[in-house]
């Protein structure tokens, strides 16, 4: 997971330079500077590779646990979410700028996966709600009055199990990733296409159908299509 972070950022920063040698005489980044507020709606497809680790009742001579067993997977869904989002745009040249803002993505709980115990009687659900991120996109002016931009971030969402389960979920990190183009007419209004993925850190269920010693672990990667509608003061 880390080595793709390294990848995707080492791969956009060389991508956002080779635009920027090439377009140094174009001009425009004034025409972005100033507040923002903006509504966004977004379609996530979530993936979460993880592991489900049944038993576990004493120690054996290795130093591991007796009767566990192990089972990999990935589950995952899709699911629409919608919110606002406000910040700021920074010119830092005539084609450089930088965006500075923070998304809210609605109150909504949605089913984030469902898990079943090893003996497929269990039913739980995994709800995500809140979603919010902080972020930064250093933004090229490729025309007059539309950008290209790559975006970095952190994201944060609340997770709910529900079912036959003891163990509770509570927020979950993650890092984002996107690339989008920005579009603004002369009074203000402007209107972005964005698609990236966010990688959130490992969480872990415990006591799924009643088995104190039963342990689901997984790791989302959420990939989004994001369109937004604003205005620029």
């Amino acid at each position: 997971m880390k080595a793709l972070r390294t990848q995707i950022c080492t791969y956009a920063i060389a991508l956002l330079g080779s635009i920027g040698f090439a377009s140094q005489t174009l001009a425009g980044s004034s025409d972005f500077a100033g507040i923002f507020i903006a509504g966004h709606a977004e379609m996530n497809v979530v993936a979460i590779p993880g592991t489900h680790t049944a038993g576990g009742t004493g120690s054996d001579s290795s130093g591991g646990t007796e009767n566990v067993e192990v089972t990999h997977g990935t589950i995952g869904a899709m699911t629409p979410t919608a919110g606002y989002e406000l910040g700021f745009n920074l010119p830092l040249g005539d084609t450089f700028f930088v965006t500075l803002g923070y998304a809210d993505g609605g109150g909504k709980k949605a089913a984030l996966a469902k898990v079943r115990d090893q003996n497929n009687t269990s039913d739980i659900s995994v709800l995500a709600s809140q979603p919010d991120w902080f972020y930064i996109a250093p933004s090229i002016s490729i025309f007059d009055n539309s950008a290209l931009y790559f975006k970095f971030g952190r994201s944060n969402v609340k997770l709910e199990a529900i079912g036959d389960v003891t163990g509770a979920l509570s927020g979950l990190d993650g890092d984002m990733y996107g690339i989008g183009t920005t579009s603004i007419a002369a009074n203000g209004l402007f209107f972005k296409t964005e698609a990236g993925a966010v990688l959130y850190d490992e969480f872990k269920l415990t006591g799924v159908g009643g088995d104190a010693n039963t342990v689901v672990e997984g790791e989302p990667v959420v990939g989004y299509g994001h369109i937004s509608i604003g205005y620029k003061f």
